[in-house]
């Protein structure tokens, strides 16, 4: 192979030709079989690394990723231990370095491919997978980062895909479903917080007391005392950062809620501060 600057340029130019209106069908499939060579090379991997951390051509970072997205599955199991070791610990790291640049689609893609990886290699190979997503929820800086890789996460593997035997999905969901307090946890945590923090800034004096029947209803549905607070205060403004984040995470729940057995995991603390954001899609 060509040095990777030069692989790059290479790269760059080919994919800004195939794109061109003026380019024929013909020549988009010569450039196709070009591209199909290159990524069946041995190491393309390794060029598609540096391509993705020094290019900011979509088209080529959609094509990089594709390189590493053909073996998640049945072909995966052919990639030599080293290299698998080395992908699971580059594209966390190249993700976490670029999140905030990328693209959304890019970033999604990306996040969807380690958690393939994670679909196939987790626990045994690849043990701290889900402790990584983890960190990143609870680190101020990556929480967005981590409630995306959590969703993806919960689709992918809350219902595993058909190539996994029936032994690695029990053992999939086994483990997900040993997360489910801590996830749901954190989850409610971020949501408080953020209600917390701009409820401050939002507050008003306490209602007089023959003002709270409405209050007082709601209360006793919920059982807690702190829904009867929440009535007392007008809904807060979230600056654009905490509306994001608490969208991450409401999606989350959302999606948790699809499979995961919630007699056995829906706490008041939780259902509570479900009732406080559903505030926000109610007229006042």
């Amino acid at each position: 192979m060509a040095s990777e600057e030069a692989s790059l340029r290479a790269l760059e130019s080919l994919m800004t030709e195939f794109f061109h209106a003026c380019t024929t069908n013909e020549r988009k499939r010569e450039i196709e079989e070009l591209l199909n060579n290159f990524a069946q090379q041995i190491g393309a991997w390794r060029f598609c690394l540096y391509f993705l951390s020094s290019t900011r051509n979509d088209y080529v970072m959609m094509y990089s990723l594709t390189v590493f997205e053909n073996p998640d599955h049945k072909m995966w199991l052919g990639v030599p231990s080293q290299d698998k070791m080395e992908i699971r610990s580059c594209l966390p790291k190249l993700l976490l370095a670029h999140h905030k640049t990328l693209p959304y689609f890019i970033r999604n893609k990306l996040c969807k491919i380690i958690v393939d990886i994670g679909h196939q290699d987790w626990p045994m190979f690849y043990h701290d997978f889900f402790t990584n997503i983890l960190q990143l929820i609870q680190s101020p800086a990556t929480t967005p980062l981590g409630l995306i890789m959590l969703k993806t996460t919960s689709e992918e593997l809350g219902c595993p895909h058909e190539d996994l035997s029936v032994a690695q999905k029990e053992e999939l969901q086994k483990l997900l479903v040993d997360q489910v307090q801590t996830v749901l946890g954190l989850l409610t945590g971020i949501l408080e917080t953020v209600w917390d923090k701009h409820s401050v800034t939002a507050a008003t004096p306490p209602p007089s007391p023959t003002s709270g029947e409405s209050g007082d209803l709601l209360s006793n549905l919920l059982q807690s005392p702190s829904s009867a607070k929440l009535l007392s205060h007008p809904i807060p403004i979230l600056d654009a950062e905490s509306e994001y984040v608490c969208s991450l995470a409401l999606e989350c729940l959302a999606h948790l809620f699809s499979w995961i057995l919630l007699s056995a995991s829906i706490t008041p603390s939780l259902l509570t501060t479900i009732f406080h954001f559903a505030c926000f899609g109610c007229d006042t």
